[in-house]
């Protein structure tokens, strides 16, 4: 079992990449378990770093919307790069957060992104960052 850890921006995105999932019966052949913030005892205001490390501890990949921060400083990004090993999870980023609710071709294609990748997981350790689709 996979578990996804969805980001609070895209929250509601990731649902509907779930029900993509669904619909097209990938979630019988690839067990994966949607998650937010209070499922995994995260405040929504935790900092990059806490949500990375969590994430990287539990197997969690983190579904985002390109994570940002008001300080530079505490990006998701620099904590990527200053806490990278060769076998990291990689960050999940949705690439066109709006047309995940309303191209239903798109959301599907990063539904398939997603299975592709949970697939492909052990593969991918290593890689900071991939996008769906």
């Amino acid at each position: 079992m996979q578990w996804i850890l969805s980001d609070h921006n895209c929250e509601r995105h990731a649902q509907e990449i779930f029900y993509a999932l669904q619909r097209l019966g990938y979630d019988v052949l690839i067990p994966m378990t949607l998650n937010i913030f209070p499922d995994v005892n995260l405040p929504y205001s935790a900092r990059d770093e806490t949500v990375w490390r969590l994430c990287q501890e539990k197997g969690y990949l983190l579904l985002t919307g390109n994570r940002r921060t008001v300080d530079e400083e505490d990006s998701l990004e620099l904590t990527i790069r200053r806490l990278y090993t060769p076998t990291i999870l990689p960050v999940l980023t949705i690439g066109d957060m709006n047309r995940v609710l309303h191209d239903r071709n798109y959301c599907e294609r990063c539904a398939i992104c997603l299975a592709e990748i949970v697939i492909e997981l052990d593969a991918l350790r290593g890689v900071t960052r991939l996008y769906l689709p």
